[in-house]
């Protein structure tokens, strides 16, 4: 299965302290692997102001965690009301930058509809989140579970209670899948 455009959600077997109790959204899965965003977990303020006078970002808004790959990178998931030359539509509603000129935007005031600072990303070497699902490499217990992406999940929960939001809609597109069979 093709897991682009998916969230997936971390099942409580998955022990991985970067990954326990996330929500990723996975922008690419090819023959290269897959890469996303944890989009559930913000960052102790602490390390948030100094993340912000890292990037020059004036405002006092969550910085999110988004991965234990390039951690160095700042990323901004939002709505797509508000491109940029640098921006990559990423689905229908969603894009991503991570450019300079993004920051300067937010700073001036011009905000999109809805965004997500993010630092780091979530990538999967070939075959790995496969792995990971079928728990092939893990004695047979499954560290995934994945549900379709919808705008509204991404922005109408709080980060605090995506987790369980998320494991009930994968619950609930398991159960419709299957009676749609």
């Amino acid at each position: 299965m093709n897991y682009k455009k998916q969230y997936l959600a971390s099942l409580p077997s998955l022990a991985d302290g970067n990954f326990n109790q996330s929500i990723v959204y996975v922008d690419n899965h090819d023959g290269d692997g897959a890469r996303g965003w944890i989009i559930n977990k913000e960052l102790d303020n602490r390390v948030a102001v100094r993340l912000r006078k890292s990037i020059q970002l004036g405002i006092n808004v969550p910085i999110y965690y988004g991965g234990p790959v390039e951690v160095n990178q700042c990323y901004v998931l939002h709505t797509i009301d508000i491109m940029i030359a640098q921006s990559t539509q990423i689905n229908d509603n969603l894009a991503v930058t991570r450019d300079k000129n993004f920051i300067t935007m937010l700073n001036e005031n011009k905000f999109p509809q809805h965004y997500r600072i993010i630092i780091g990303c979530a990538s999967w070497a070939p075959g790995q989140i496969e792995s990971e699902m079928l728990g092939s490499r893990t004695g047979g217990r499954s560290m995934w579970t994945s549900f379709p992406y919808s705008k509204e999940f991404m922005w109408d929960h709080t980060p605090s209670n995506q987790w369980n939001a998320g494991i009930e809609a994968s619950a609930n597109a398991k159960v419709t899948n299957y009676l749609n069979f």
